[in-house]
């Protein structure tokens, strides 16, 4: 039995101390263009408030924060677009609670759209200008205008932050890769929960994504981007 704990804790130093490596070198230059769009997903209080207690959950707030409020910033503003998890009653008519998603949003309880849970976060800012879209599932366009909204506004680029990274961003990636959307994931703006949480992340950000391929980046990175992004066209 203690070797077996050894064996624990050694695997659990090792997954903290996982580091996500950028697939763009930090001394080379890249802009988002002009048809970008900033997708903030499932940053609500539901789900972020779990995360919220811990130093991890707290880095994530703050770097998301700072990152909307740099794209409310922009003049003139890209296209952003949020996503809440919810449902038309609290039956949840548009999922079966057993399916792998409707066990998953069980902890959230009977939420519909006027659920506090459901609400965005409140560090979030959210301007009258932006999207709020209604999510069914993992991926973000699950039960929405999504992939309408981008097809209409000629976006060809998204740049994702939100929570889970092993749900909605990692299934939210592979969607909209398949549909030839330019991806960059903030790895700051992402954030997975358990006991496991940093192998997982590190498996997402540093192997899964980058293998598609799409783009991993810094916050930092992200920010010097916005800058030399523009102006917005949608």
């Amino acid at each position: 039995m203690k070797v077996l704990l050894a064996h624990l804790l050694t695997l659990l130093t090792l997954a903290t101390a996982q580091t996500i490596n950028s697939t763009i070198p930090a001394n080379q230059t890249f802009n988002f263009g002009k048809h970008y769009a900033v997708l903030n997903l499932d940053l609500i209080d539901g789900t972020v408030s779990g995360v919220a207690t811990t130093s991890a959950g707290q880095a994530f707030i703050n770097s998301t924060s700072k990152w909307i409020n740099a794209v409310h910033n922009q003049s003139p503003k890209p296209l952003i677009i949020f996503t809440r998890i919810y449902f038309t009653t609290v039956q949840k008519p548009e999922i079966g609670l057993e399916t792998p998603f409707g066990i998953a949003v069980a902890p959230l309880g009977n939420i519909t759209e006027t659920s506090a849970v459901s609400q965005i976060y409140s560090a979030f800012d959210v301007l009258d200008t932006d999207v709020v879209l209604q999510k069914t599932r993992y991926y973000a366009g699950a039960g929405n205008g999504l992939e309408e909204i981008l097809r209409a506004q000629g976006i060809d680029t998204v740049i994702l932050s939100g929570l889970r990274t092993s749900g909605v961003i990692l299934s939210t990636v592979y969607r909209l890769f398949d549909l030839d959307y330019k991806i960059y994931v903030i790895s700051n703006n992402t954030i997975e929960v358990g006991n496991d949480a940093a192998l997982i992340q590190s498996a997402a950000l540093n192997g899964i994504i980058p293998k598609l391929p799409a783009d991993v980046i810094t916050i930092e990175q992200a920010l010097a981007a916005l800058k030399r992004s523009g102006p917005a066209v949608w």
